[in-house]
């Protein structure tokens, strides 16, 4: 054939296809066309491996076929040499090894191939945890208003590296254990104690689904894990806390995830969107527009998924949280959540609230919701953040875990199905003085096409009907590829590229409201979906809630959510039983929704009050406290005493012992001292905690203390001396406690016997320096005797001192073996060591340092030397040592 035959191509196109037959054909049905990149663009290849064809080498690729055997045959008539593996338990997708680019390019023009995608690549977490703060996603409502439900009977996955499963907050709760290996990784633990920890440790190691199970699942392998496995163990959700570098591509790995979700609907992923938010894409419609379309794997463009960005203290968008569109204009990340660690633990925050909306529904319904209407859920409640309505940064806003919970609990949502080009209508009652009406849908739809300019295939649209008879269209963004454009405020049309759908309406007006779901295209129906709708009705405390603890003389950042731009208000606090409001603040800027109380120093219940002009909003009775450390006094063989400071205002104080997963409590004590007779209490493991309770509600507890490890013994806590070679012996003794303690005395051996050196009574501190006048020259071995006041006597451990004079030297071991290091005690802490042997010829120098100097004897003969040392203060002193 003529291979001159023209083709309506650019340069770069008749460049790659030189030497190809039927040109135009194959082009044809390859769809090529020119990115802005100036790479050619084939659609069955994914973005980046472009470049492969033009560069020298052999690569690695993943395949997607019709067929098997027709591949097989395929490589075999271009004389394929590399390797072939199935890539997952899909019979269509493999990983093919040392592909040329000449035949990267055949075989994206195969029939036989779908698509061809980028290799696995080396998942990377994304970043480390750095102060989590749950007050911000309203985590401490939960625990207040629904005590119970704490994740019990749930379980989620931990994909990435290994947590450690005997971590003091996941312990006993872990899948599977003894699969984990034996390398446990700080970020997974942390992931893992975000969304499960039992608080064993304190109050910062109490994840949110506290009393949840979890498993571990390594992310070597960025395909989805067997689906149908996971829910056999009863997992409802996996959290993915890592990513590969930006990625902007609907993929193999994107529509894997799609159809595993599609194919077992209750199942959540949870991804973090990434810490490439600075970043541009290199490929694609976006390639070059920093600051945008940055997500950190191409997973996490799958529709049926959940991707989370950071949201920092302040409440800002984090400027390294990785931000959308997705490849085709979709909006990522959907939700946001607290990360000031990164969106590691912003996903793993929106993964511990999702379970206990799974939690709440299950128990409500004795069966799990559908991962559509936990999205639904969480985005429709979730609090407006970034730029107003949805945005390409915060998605529909910053996660709202009581929100959430009440829109299960009040069944504030619905599900049904819809076919095509047909519409289903749900009436809604909404109240008056309601400040906004939220209304989101979602449905899972099947996987995409990589080939395909976008990823939908069952496309649903969302109306609203006011009483007035308006319909309300959704809140669609620009998807136009330049920043100005990506920037633009949301507006109400049609939207046809997101299978999730928000319509709102600011002070609506108390009356019957039309939901409208219309299958506007459903070539694979018909297609479920679900609805949640939320009446916003103004101001409401945050944090504090009912019973959480504060710290008293301390700043405390309060926060609340407010509907109203632009209101001032007053901030008022009061203690219990009384009836005074204190000023904290006025002419507050409630848009902020937040606020750093420096709160007064003291122990009680408090109360506080925010004044609009509209309304006034007291929160609920919370704590005022001081968070206690608990002490060890003493660790004897027999009994262990605990101590703590008291508390003014406080009657009694609980410990608590770790169980097998979590706190027991094992005392109730009006006093600051606790002592533990271990014969008693065999089953006491080492881990203790106190928590003190403030007229009858208990407070925040102490971080738990583990006395076997303190280094504490048995009334002493450290003895030693000084100096170990010193011309003035002198020793340090700390004690643990001063409990019962008539007496101190430091003995010293002498012929077999210890014997009085110094006594101290009373015993009025915890420090001392003991003191020994006559000591003998070299060793001298001592001990302190605790005597308490019930005669009991208390030994610590032997310690060794050298006493050395200005002429005292003493060398061992002596005789030494040839080449061994002899150390020689002299009290100078520099000095010129020498020896002669017994010709008196100098045969060794050095200056050798420490009160110990070490001394090498490689080299020297067997015999008898004199060892001569000049010290700092210049004089000299003398020895013998003799060298087997």
């Amino acid at each position: 054939m003529n291979k001159r035959l023209k083709c309506p191509l650019n340069v770069l196109q008749l460049v790659t296809c030189v030497g190809l037959l039927f040109c135009s054909a194959q082009l044809n049905a390859q769809q090529i066309s020119s990115q802005k990149t100036g790479v050619t663009k084939l659609k069955r290849i994914a973005p980046g491996l472009e470049k492969s064809i033009q560069e020298s080498g052999s690569k690695t690729v993943r395949v997607q076929v019709k067929n098997k055997a027709q591949l097989l045959t395929w490589l075999a008539e271009n004389n394929y040499n590399g390797t072939i593996t199935q890539t997952t338990s899909s019979a269509q997708i493999f990983t093919l090894t040392n592909i040329s680019g000449k035949t990267l390019l055949q075989l994206a023009s195969s029939r036989v191939v779908t698509y061809i995608d980028k290799p696995n690549r080396q998942a990377k977490v994304e970043i480390e945890l750095k102060d989590a703060d749950f007050t911000v996603n309203n985590i401490y409502a939960i625990r207040s208003l629904y005590p119970l439900l704490n994740g019990s009977n749930m379980a989620a996955s931990v994909k990435e590296e290994a947590f450690n499963p005997n971590d003091i907050d996941l312990k006993g709760r872990a899948l599977s254990p003894e699969s984990f290996g034996g390398s446990f990784t700080a970020h997974a633990t942390t992931m893992a104690t975000i969304i499960a920890g039992a608080g064993n440790s304190g109050p910062r190691g109490k994840g949110i689904a506290d009393h949840a199970k979890l498993a571990y699942s390594d992310f070597v392998a960025l395909f989805p894990d067997n689906s149908q496995a996971l829910l056999n163990k009863g997992i409802s959700l996996q959290n993915h806390s890592y990513g590969v570098g930006v990625e902007n591509y609907y993929g193999l790995e994107s529509a894997a995830y799609d159809r595993e979700t599609f194919q077992n609907p209750t199942l959540l992923h949870v991804f973090s969107s990434g810490n490439s938010g600075n970043k541009a894409d290199e490929e694609g419609n976006y390639a070059g527009i920093t600051g945008f379309a940055n997500l950190t794997g191409q997973f996490k463009t799958s529709k049926n998924t959940l991707s989370v960005g950071a949201l920092e203290p302040t409440g800002k968008i984090g400027l390294l949280s990785s931000k959308g569109p997705a490849y085709d204009g979709r909006v990522k990340p959907e939700l946001v959540a607290f990360g000031k660690g990164g969106t590691s633990e912003a996903a793993a925050v929106v993964s511990g609230v999702a379970l206990l909306v799974q939690q709440a529904y299950k128990e409500q319904h004795s069966a799990l919701p559908s991962a559509a209407l936990v999205k639904a859920t969480l985005i429709n409640s979730a609090d407006d953040a970034g730029r107003p309505e949805v945005d390409f940064e915060a998605g529909f806003g910053n996660t709202d875990a009581a929100g959430a919970i009440r829109t299960i609990q009040e069944n504030r949502f619905i599900v049904g199905e819809v076919t095509d080009k047909t519409t289903k209508q749900h009436s809604i009652s909404v109240p008056g003085g309601t400040q906004k009406l939220k209304v989101t849908l979602v449905w899972h739809d099947v996987e995409g096409n990589p080939e395909a300019s976008k990823a939908i295939i069952n496309d649903l649209d969302l109306t609203l009907t006011t009483i007035n008879g308006q319909v309300l269209k959704p809140w669609v963004l620009s998807s136009y590829a330049h920043a100005d454009s990506l920037q633009l405020p949301a507006k109400r049309r049609e939207d046809h590229l997101n299978n999730v759908e928000q319509v709102t309406i600011e002070l609506p007006a108390a009356g019957t409201y039309q939901i409208n779901v219309s299958g506007y295209d459903v070539p694979q129906g018909p297609q479920n979906y679900s609805l949640a709708y939320e009446f916003e009705t103004g101001t409401e405390w945050v944090y504090p809630t009912i019973g959480v603890s504060l710290q008293a003389n301390s700043v405390n950042r309060i926060r609340w959510k407010h509907a109203i731009p632009g209101e001032k208000g007053k901030l008022e606090y009061k203690l219990n039983n009384s009836t005074d409001w204190q000023l904290i603040a006025d002419n507050i800027d409630l848009a902020t929704a937040f606020f750093d109380w420096n709160a007064p120093d003291a122990i009680n219940k408090a109360q506080l009050r925010l004044t609009t002009p509209n309304a006034t909003i007291l929160s609920g009775d919370f704590l005022l406290t001081k968070q206690l450390k608990l002490k060890v006094g003493y660790n004897c063989d027999d009994q262990v005493m605990l101590h703590w400071a008291k508390l003014p205002n406080v009657a009694q104080y609980k410990l608590y012992q770790v169980g097998s997963t979590h706190l027991e409590p094992f005392l109730t004590t009006a006093d600051t001292l606790a002592l533990l007779n271990k014969n008693q209490l065999q089953a006491l493991p080492e881990f203790i905690n106190v928590a003190p309770f403030i007229d009858g509600t208990q407070a925040e507890g102490s971080e738990t203390v583990a006395f076997n490890q303190m280094g504490i013994g048995c009334y002493i806590k450290t003895f030693l001396p000084y100096q170990f070679v010193t011309d003035s012996v002198d020793l340090q003794l700390e004690l643990s406690t001063l409990y019962k303690v008539a007496s101190v005395t430091l003995e010293r051996l002498v012929n077999g016997n210890y014997t009085t050196v110094q006594t101290i009574a009373p015993v009025i501190q915890l420090a001392h320096t003991l003191h020994d006048n006559s000591p003998a020259l070299g060793k001298n071995l001592y001990r302190v005797k605790v005597t308490t006041a019930d005669g009991k006597n208390f030994y610590s451990q032997p310690e060794e001192v050298v006493y050395a004079d200005a002429n005292f030297v003493q060398a061992y071991p002596n005789p030494i073996p040839a080449g061994e290091t002899l150390s020689v005690a002299v009290a100078s802490g520099v000095a010129i060591v020498q020896f002669y042997d017994q010709l008196g010829k100098l045969v060794y120098e050095s200056e050798e340092f420490g009160m110990i100097k070490q001394v090498p004897t490689a080299g020297l003969k067997s015999g008898l030397y004199i060892l001569r040392l000049k010290t700092e203060s210049g004089n000299y002193v003398a020895g013998k040592v003799l060298v087997l």
